[in-house]
């Protein structure tokens, strides 16, 4: 199915859930596309890379963990909204690909804080959970593909 993507900016604010958010300029209506990340603004950084990174703390706290390590923005100076993006258990937002495409599952009037269900980020790794030190793993291989939240085989 061809969605429409809404017209709305997403903008940062003060969250009711936590820390910051993202929020919508505008209604948007339930189907829309709403761009939240540039899928070129991500790198993938291996656990064995993480571990020994004078940044380790920053990737892990904000990274995406997936088998093997965490997608981490590209320059922690200019990210896109999305990774401000806050769970919800019934987010206003939902993903048909597992990647960097995002929808309304609802009407969401301008001004509601945009949430997504950080469970559905990887099918292995809950990252919800973001003190949990994640092993080594020497012999896994590193995903295909630039964009945040990649789908790998079996996700």
């Amino acid at each position: 199915m061809k969605r429409k993507t809404s017209k709305a900016f997403v903008y940062l604010g003060s969250s009711g859930v936590h820390g910051i958010g993202c929020f919508a300029d505008q209604d948007i209506k339930r189907g829309e596309i709403v761009r939240i990340w540039d899928g070129e603004d991500s790198r993938w950084v291996s656990t064995r890379q993480v571990n020994a990174s004078h940044h380790a703390a920053l990737y892990k706290k904000f990274g995406i963990r997936s088998t093997g390590g965490y997608w981490v923005p590209l320059d922690f100076l200019r990210i896109s909204t999305g990774w401000y993006m806050n769970h919800a258990a019934d987010p206003n937002l939902g993903s048909d690909d597992g990647d960097v495409t995002y929808h309304a599952v609802r009407n969401i009037p301008a001004g509601e804080e945009l949430t997504i269900d950080y469970r559905r980020m990887d099918d292995k790794h809950d990252n919800l959970e973001r003190d949990v030190r994640v092993p080594p793993a020497a012999s896994r291989k590193q995903p295909r593909g630039k964009a945040v939240r990649k789908r790998q085989a079996g996700r």
